[in-house]
Formats: structure tokens, sequence, C-alpha cells
């Protein structure tokens, strides 16, 4: 008669510790740490910008704060609706003059009556652009008419919306203002940001200098003058928006769409863009002197006894 005997593994107790259970407790232990569980307890602060579905105890996003920032700190974007159309405009570094001029596009033409400006990472701009041209494109092919600009701003911003909760993908970096003029609904001013939200506006800038550029809107009542009239004081809130570095060369980039262009996207050209570059320049320098002008001091009368 044989008999089989099955030892148990050692185990540890309260007076005696086992090898064997300790490099199991290790190997558990170990493994444990590759899960979310023990990184999401032991985060702090930044800790929880890891995932751009993460959401923090302030109930913040940081993935889609950072690019948000990246569009902040990239040059300026102004678009406003005039009495007879939209006008879209940029400024654009020149980083080295051995760029061919005008080939760092960043306003561009996505049907004959939509007009686009981007700013922030412009890979990534660009590629909202072509995503914009595909929509526009299966638009009419499926109803037989040119897409509406609140269609496509709708549609561009629930894809850049998408791109905000899987964990696969990041936000784009990068905030893009859509211009459109129809004979039905007249002239449209929408911005979209890195969160895709998307809200149409009478006038809206982003970038480094949105905030002054904003301030000179608001002055400004751009639905009061025309595009024609609109075109210098637009150049001369860019070149305002740049006094920060002046140091640095930079070039206007300017369009329009309206009853002066038949409600069709045209990019001003490179000449007429230049001299409003200059006016704008040389109307800012004149306002700088007059506001260092000493004030006359009053001549006094003495008064008889």
């Amino acid at each position: 008669v044989f008999f089989l005997m099955i030892r148990r593994p050692p185990r540890s107790t309260l007076d005696r510790s086992s090898a064997a259970s300790d490099v199991y407790k290790r190997q558990v232990s170990t493994q444990s740490t590759w899960g979310f569980q023990e990184d999401i307890q032991s985060m702090a602060g930044s800790g929880y910008d890891y995932a751009v579905g993460m959401l923090s105890p302030e109930g913040k996003i940081y993935q889609i704060e950072y690019a948000i920032k990246a569009t902040e700190n990239s040059s300026t974007i102004i678009g406003m609706i005039c009495k007879d159309g939209v006008l879209l405009g940029t400024e654009k570094m020149i980083l080295s003059d051995m760029v061919v001029p005008g080939s760092d596009r960043r306003v561009y033409t996505i049907t004959k009556n939509i007009g686009m400006v981007i700013t922030g990472l412009i890979p990534d701009g660009r590629h909202l652009i072509e995503r914009a041209k595909e929509e526009s494109a299966s638009f009419l092919k499926q109803f037989g008419i040119t897409i509406p600009g609140k269609v496509l701003a709708d549609r561009l911003g629930q894809y850049m919306h998408f791109n905000t909760f899987p964990f696969s993908t990041r936000p784009y970096g990068c905030t893009v203002i859509i211009a459109s003029c129809d004979k039905i609904t007249g002239p449209g001013l929408y911005m979209i940001d890195s969160s895709g939200q998307c809200y149409g506006y009478y006038g809206c800038a982003a970038g480094k200098g949105r905030q002054t550029a904003r301030n000179e809107i608001e002055k400004l009542q751009p639905k009061n003058i025309t595009c024609k009239e609109g075109l210098f004081y637009l150049a001369k809130m860019l070149c305002k928006c740049h006094e920060e570095m002046k140091e640095k060369k930079f070039e206007l980039e300017l369009s329009m769409i309206g009853t002066d262009t038949n409600c069709e996207h045209s990019l001003v050209p490179k000449e007429i863009a230049k001299d409003l570059d200059a006016k704008a320049h040389e109307t800012l320098e004149k306002e700088a002197m007059a506001d260092v002008q000493p004030q006359t001091s009053p001549n006094f009368v003495s008064l008889p006894p």
C-alpha cells in the first residue's frame, strides 16, 4: 500500500516567517502598483494630469487646460462682424529671414463663403482645416447645398470635443475662428477652443494679445463700420497686441468676406496688408507721442493788491 503525501506550501505566522511566502507577497505588491488604483491614491496636485479623462478634486481636466495654455501663448487672431461682412486677421512671427514669406499660412478658405483662422499648435490647426473641408464636402454631397457656417462650427466643435475623453487621444492645442456669410443667414462668426466649446460672436480674439484685442473691439463697435474701414482698425489692433515683442519681426495676414466680395472669402493682397501695417504703426506712434507729451503749465496772473 502506497501513501501519497502532499506538502502544503509554508505559511508565515506571527512567530515565524517563511521565505517563500515573503517572495510571493513581494510579487503581489509589485504587480498591484502597475495598476491605476495605487497611482491614484498617491497622486497630489499635478498628478491628475496623467490622462485626459481624469478629473481633479476641483473638477478640472488639466490636459484641456494645458492645451488652452498652448493657444494663449501663441499668435493673436481676431475676428469681427462689420456692417457688410466679416473680417479675420492674425499676426505671424518671422522666425528666420530664410523663411519664404507667405509659406506659414494661418488663414484658409474652407468653402467659397467660409474662412478660418488658426492659432496655437499649427499642425493641429491644419489638421482641423482638412477636417473642416471634409465635412463641407460631405454635407454638399449629401444635401446638395453648401454647408452653413453654424453647422460647420458645431460639427468641428463636436470633433474637437471627441478628443477630450478617450484615453488614447489628446486635446487639440489650437483655437480656430470661423467666418461665414450667405444671403440667407447673413454674416456669422464662431470661435472653438481646445475643449470643443463653440460660441457665436460679434467680435472675438484668441492668443497672446486676446485681452487687448477684446478691449479694442468693445471700444470700436465694428457693427457700425464697413469692412473696408474695419481693415485699418484690425491691423491697428494686431500691431498694438504685438507691442510687447517689438524686437521680433512679424507680418499681418488679413481676409474679408461680405457684400464687397459677393459673399466669398478672399485674402487681402500682401501689398495692401503691408500698407495697412505701416499706417497702423504710424498711428500708434503718434498716439504714444501724444500721451507722453508734457502738459503746459498754466500762466499765473498776479492779482492787484
